[in-house]
């Protein structure tokens, strides 16, 4: 079973912004892997700034944040490749519209039930102002339960854990209220 969890903090705005990007692009382990569709992943803080200056929009909900836990039989175990396709193709579906930059994280296989719960994961973040038209995202409900259906079919896995919360709750992590989707 994969996690989708969903991060929200509107209370930084800008700042908040500038955080999850350093968190998310920054180089903190080995293992990190930093990629983009649609944003130079050096200078991502300025693009997406430069895109909510044109439309007007540098207040607010900054960015749409999401972390996607895959389960070990979803990446086959170690590998990183199936990790990173999938990653890719979830980036895909937002990229004609959004900016979005993503990083996919190693973790030591944990071990629950006898058999390995996740070694990867992947942080998302996404412009919350559209480049193309500067529509906001709003990341209602159903569009977070369509991008979920989404993501199932990428993964091949139907069984997903769906968690929102904020980063101050719990750290980088930030995460309450789960729900089995």
């Amino acid at each position: 079973m994969g996690i989708f969890k969903v991060i929200r903090n509107t209370n930084d705005e800008l700042q908040y912004l500038y955080n999850v990007l350093n968190y998310t692009m920054g180089i903190h382990t080995d293992y990190d892997k930093r990629y983009s569709p649609n944003v130079d992943i050096y200078n991502a803080y300025e693009q997406f700034l430069s895109v909510k200056k044109y439309f007007g929009k540098t207040s607010g909900n900054p960015a749409f944040h999401f972390i996607v836990v895959y389960d070990a039989r979803s990446t086959w175990g170690d590998n990183y490749e199936r990790a990173e396709s999938m990653s890719r193709s979830i980036a895909s579906y937002f990229s004609d519209k959004y900016q979005i930059v993503y990083a996919i994280h190693r973790k030591p296989c944990s071990k629950r039930y006898g058999g390995c719960v996740s070694v990867y994961h992947a942080h998302f973040v996404m412009n919350s102002v559209s480049y193309m038209d500067g529509v906001m995202f709003s990341g209602n409900r159903s569009e977070i339960y369509a991008f979920l259906n989404y993501i199932k079919r990428v993964t091949g896995d139907k069984s997903w854990v769906t968690q929102y919360g904020s980063e101050k709750e719990t750290g980088h992590q930030g995460i309450s209220d789960a729900v089995a989707v």
